[in-house]
């Protein structure tokens, strides 16, 4: 999204309907649409309601037009929209804003005869002045004095490419952007200064990471004051004990709530690192920088963060959102086929439970192109995460095949990956949900061939008795009095969440599971 902001007489929907001629994209005036949905003149709002009343429109305009107008869509917004941080972190997180800059006496000429305009009178130039601050906290400027609108367009289409073109999680209170591109990295301070200045970086690494890519990761934050800590690779980081020595590092050396905690790794690490940071001084800031496919496309997504317990994965955490996510497609080139087979379950869960265009698109076969697999993937997760943060409801249906799976994690001694573990309760929810009548034989089929094409289904495993199932039911964070909240899918690209009994579902299992060699 392109966001054009500017003082009233700035010409942002001359510029904006250029701009999306142009560019073949949605145009969006803001003030058009409160005065479509409010059925009056903006003018009239003023006159009859008064200005806060129509800044409250003002802002339920721009947040609904973020969540639905679409990631190409040209926005027209008020002149005192970008005043309201909340606002200029809302358009930064799904788009790029870009000031049309001009003098006043400029303004002056354009509107001095337009009488529809509440705010513009004596005191026009002190809230001019009072505004440019907040104008200037954009991503472009561009001086419109003496120039026409087609000069003004042509100046922006040529400054795209080098503009922020990220999904935008939008939160009520804390949206933040997820940037997803080939080297993007390297970009991560001028991104992250798009919201805030720190004063250092706690930098928690996977060692790995650290090892291949540490020069250049180092070379990306250079010239701010950080301190590295190597994340062991493997779940058994996820622990108390390790989560401890992180916070005892950050007391060592003198993380203030100014700093930021840089997360640099995949699951593993994000999850202890985002963990850390929300309880350390009652919270800091956390940025996410997934460098495996599946934290780019799920688990650095959401603000989860968690630490292992014996009695099962995941179970002591909080929700602590990121001020933003990096998703540098680059980092998967050092990636082994294993980890990336992994993650494909993933991609393939969202296709099968609410896009079915991404379930096709992996259907068809590989190549592969990541950056589309990731921004696909991270744009449903993003929307899911937005109407319901803290999974209470909408949010359940991301544990499809999940409650199996962490059973089958447990009794291997996680020596199953995520991504296999995950695709085997795929299955098992698939097949549950052709056996309650709800998903036909050909989706079924389809579910099972693509899963089996990617190698997700391990051919040996040996099924966790339903004894071990029960036990996971009974601890599962989706289950609840009276049943547990099981995630099934009607069709591919559908979900549906039902509350079954245990002996429903681990009835359902046991058949699943003499049967499951046989499947595959």
């Amino acid at each position: 999204m392109i966001f054009l902001t500017g003082f009233m007489g700035s010409g942002k929907t001359t510029v904006g309907e250029d701009l999306a001629h142009r560019t073949g994209a949605p145009f969006v005036d803001l003030d058009e649409v409160i005065a479509r949905k409010s059925g009056t003149s903006i003018a009239d709002i003023f006159r009859c309601a008064g200005e806060e009343a129509f800044r409250a429109l003002e802002d339920t305009a721009l947040k609904e037009t973020a969540a639905q107008g679409g990631p190409s869509c040209i926005v027209a917004t008020g002149g005192g929209l970008p005043v309201s941080p909340l606002n200029r972190k809302l358009m930064k997180s799904c788009g790029s804003i870009v000031y049309l800059k001009s003098s006043f006496e400029n303004l002056e000429l354009r509107i001095a005869q337009d009488g529809s305009r509440p705010l513009w009178n004596s005191g026009a130039r002190d809230l001019l002045k009072k505004r440019i601050p907040a104008y200037e906290d954009a991503d472009l400027a561009v001086d419109i004095d003496g120039r026409t609108a087609q000069d003004i367009a042509h100046e922006i289409v040529k400054a795209l490419p080098g503009l922020p073109r990220p999904v935008g999680v939008i939160l009520p209170d804390r949206p933040y952007p997820i940037h997803i591109g080939s080297g993007v990295f390297r970009k991560i301070i001028p991104l992250l200064e798009r919201h805030t200045r720190p004063e250092g970086l706690f930098v928690m690494i996977d060692e790995n990471v650290l090892r291949i890519h540490g020069d250049a990761v180092k070379e990306a934050i250079r010239g701010y004051r950080t301190h590295f800590m190597a994340v062991p690779a493997g779940e058994r980081s996820k622990s108390m004990a390790f989560l401890n020595d992180a916070l005892d590092a950050m007391f060592s050396c003198r993380v203030s709530r100014q700093w930021v905690c840089l997360a640099i790794g995949g699951g593993v690490t994000g999850d202890l690192a985002g963990f850390a940071a929300s309880i350390y001084m009652r919270g800091i800031p956390v940025i996410q920088a997934a460098t495996t496919l599946l934290a780019q496309i799920d688990s650095g997504i959401g603000g989860k963060t968690a630490v292992n317990h014996a009695c099962g994965k995941n179970l002591i955490g909080t929700f602590h959102q990121p001020l933003m996510v990096v998703c540098d497609i680059d980092f998967l080139a050092t990636l082994d086929d294993t980890e990336i087979m992994s993650a494909m379950a993933e991609a393939v869960k969202y296709g099968i439970i609410t896009d079915a265009p991404l379930f096709e698109y992996l259907e068809a076969g590989p190549p592969f192109d990541y950056e589309r697999i990731v921004r696909m993937c991270a744009s449903v997760k993003a929307r899911v995460v937005a109407r319901d943060e803290k999974e209470e409801g909408l949010r359940r249906i991301l544990n499809f095949g999940h409650t199996l799976g962490h059973a089958i994690e447990r009794s291997t001694g996680y020596s199953v990956s995520h991504g296999q573990a995950v695709a085997v309760g795929m299955a098992f929810a698939s097949w549950l949900s052709h056996d309650r009548g709800m998903l036909p034989p050909a989706d079924l089929r389809r579910i099972m061939d693509l899963m089996m094409r990617e190698r997700l289904l391990p051919k040996n495993l040996a099924l966790p008795p339903a004894a071990e199932l029960e036990q996971a039911l009974g601890i599962d964070k989706k289950g609840g009095k009276g049943g547990v909240h099981f995630v099934l899918t009607p069709y591919i690209g559908g979900v549906s969440v039902q509350k079954l009994t245990e002996i429903e579902v681990l009835e359902a299992y046991q058949r699943f599971a003499d049967g499951y060699q046989k499947s595959i």
